[in-house]
């Protein structure tokens, strides 16, 4: 075998696969109730779990590295309990419909934006519209993230697990204060230990943090002193994140003005990764995704948010991202607050843009998600299919094969991007090469194809 590979320059993983763009997507008002009429049938069997995800877009300040979709709570606060009641509204327009019956919810994940910035009442009202219109009897976890501001709130985290939440989880970043500055993180080293020890003092159990590498100004040193310090505190499941500078952005402007004294490049990228993967090792922490360490002592829930991607997910609330296995469907809500409350006030879904997912797109899904599980079962994937280029994988040590699974490598593991991308149709790498183009020509986010951080 000749095909010889050998990858130089580091991907992004990828967790979305086949991708939305609003450019090629948009779902018009007119052609949405064609769209969703799957929802008049009941959902498929399947084995495959159906979670929820809750996008809560309020923030009290909005780091400039972020992506996803955020308002500033302090100039939107009249708009608080409009959302509340039109996301409460959203849940009951699909519990009303034929696919929810008889289907029993495995996980409820809440996003954002900052879900603890919700006042107690907010978060329970929108936690009772789920119990009592989805069939929660089974929901193994509720996780809702914070940050180090509102995690500190103790008697806060004791009365929602007595709702039933089980698990949080906050952006720690780094430890860097200068650093956290310049990416906007207001709450400073101090506030994330505070926040460590009120989930501590609530008995919460479960919790997990997300770290970056590859920022500007940051280096391998730091990354092992980041590694060690969280390896200090415990978490339950580390999430650790290369920082992209996308074009339009305002941290690529502060990069472009010369805020930073060093920038991100390919090669740093590389050895920030390998200290990372060293340093979690050190401490015990096995590596149970390709972004993703599991404290020895506490395995995170079979029904986890580590799971999300290869399950059914329906999501709520502005910018949610909804992924059905089951019927092929693919959209997202509209990354714009007052879009969405007025659709859905209008009794519309809040769509803005979306596809249908045929049987070849979810093969190719499910060998994509190869690299990001570390391995999968023969039998999850159509191995026949893809048998040649995983030959082409196993080669050159970035795959193995078993009798009944396949999985990466630990060569391969530095380098799951670009392996996933390896399994991309051409007809996708085209969709996202036309994305990206059309969003750096109108000048948006490349992620929603909207003006956040812009």
């Amino acid at each position: 075998m000749n095909d010889t590979i050998d990858f130089k320059e580091k991907l992004t993983n990828f967790y979305r696969y086949p991708s939305i763009c609003l450019f090629q997507d948009g779902i018009k008002k007119d052609t949405q109730a064609e769209y969703m009429s799957f929802l008049d049938k009941p959902r498929i069997k399947t084995d495959r779990q159906q979670m929820v995800y809750i996008h809560i877009p309020f923030c009290s300040y909005l780091c400039n590295y972020c992506p996803f979709y955020k308002v500033p709570e302090r100039s939107h606060t009249a708009m608080i309990e409009p959302f509340v009641k039109a996301l409460v509204k959203e849940i009951e327009m699909y519990a009303e419909r034929g696919f929810f019956k008889g289907v029993k919810i495995t996980n409820i994940n809440w996003g954002g934006g900052t879900p603890m910035l919700l006042g107690t009442e907010h978060i329970i009202t929108i936690l009772d519209a789920l119990y009592k219109n989805l069939d929660c009897s089974e929901v193994g976890v509720v996780s809702i993230e914070g940050d180090a501001f509102s995690l500190q709130d103790k008697d806060k985290l004791k009365a929602l697990k007595a709702h039933g939440v089980t698990r949080t989880s906050m952006g720690i970043q780094t430890f860097n204060e200068r650093l956290r500055k310049k990416l906007g993180v207001l709450p400073d080293v101090t506030d994330v230990y505070k926040s460590v020890k009120a989930i501590e003092r609530a008995d919460f159990g479960e919790w997990g943090c997300d770290i970056l590498y590859n920022c500007p100004d940051q280096n391998v040193t730091e990354i092992r002193y980041n590694v060690d310090r969280i390896a200090e505190l415990s978490p339950w499941v580390i999430d650790a994140y290369d920082l992209n500078i996308s074009p339009n952005t305002k941290l690529q402007k502060m990069v472009d003005a010369g805020k930073f004294n060093t920038i991100p490049n390919n090669i740093s990228e590389i050895n920030m990764f390998q200290a990372l993967m060293e340093g979690f090792e050190g401490h015990g922490y096995p590596q149970t995704r390709s972004v993703n360490w599991n404290n020895p002592e506490h395995m995170p829930h079979e029904n986890g948010i580590l799971n999300v991607f290869n399950s059914d997910l329906i999501s709520f609330g502005p910018s949610g991202r909804t992924f059905l296995y089951s019927t092929g469907k693919n959209y997202r809500n509209h990354t714009n607050l007052e879009k969405y409350i007025e659709d859905i006030n209008n009794g519309l879904f809040p769509l803005e843009a979306g596809n249908d997912v045929t049987q070849t797109q979810l093969e190719e899904r499910d060998i994509m998600l190869v690299p990001y599980f570390l391995e999968r079962k023969k039998t999850d994937i159509n191995y026949s299919r893809f048998k040649e280029k995983i030959d082409i994988m196993a080669h050159n040590d970035y795959m193995y094969t078993t009798d009944d699974s396949v999985g990466i490598t630990e060569k391969g593991k530095m380098w799951a991007g670009n392996i996933q991308y390896f399994f991309h149709s051409d007809d996708e790498m085209g969709r996202m090469a036309k994305s990206m183009f059309k969003s750096i020509q109108e000048k948006k986010n490349l992620f929603n194809q909207d003006l956040m951080n812009v």
